[in-house]
């Protein structure tokens, strides 16, 4: 089996990153991401023209994801205070209604 240069593999595992974040997988996103990583580590310093082109656009990737990770995590937590408010509004009634 013959493998992907390591910048063939390193441009399909941002792709696979990216369609996991646009879908919500945020815990595939991190697998993958972690496996891009020491493929991204292993890389020396020369590149080519067009393995620098690519690497500059799996930056790009990555800030836009980043930026989708923190939009989720704000939307999250707050949907997390609003579901807890619920909650604590929930425990009052039910005391109250005790009485």
């Amino acid at each position: 089996m013959e493998f992907a240069a390591p910048i063939d593999r390193i441009w399909q595992i941002t792709k696979d990153i990216e369609q996991a974040a646009a879908v919500g997988e945020w815990e595939k996103a991190a697998e993958l991401a972690n496996e891009r990583s020491p493929l991204l580590m292993s890389l020396s310093a020369k590149q080519t023209g067009a393995a620098l082109e690519v690497l500059k656009q799996v930056h790009a990737i990555d800030a836009r994801i980043a930026a989708e990770a923190e939009s989720a995590q704000s939307t999250l937590s707050a949907e997390y205070r609003s579901a807890m408010q619920a909650t604590r509004n929930v425990n009052q009634y039910q005391r109250v209604a005790q009485f």
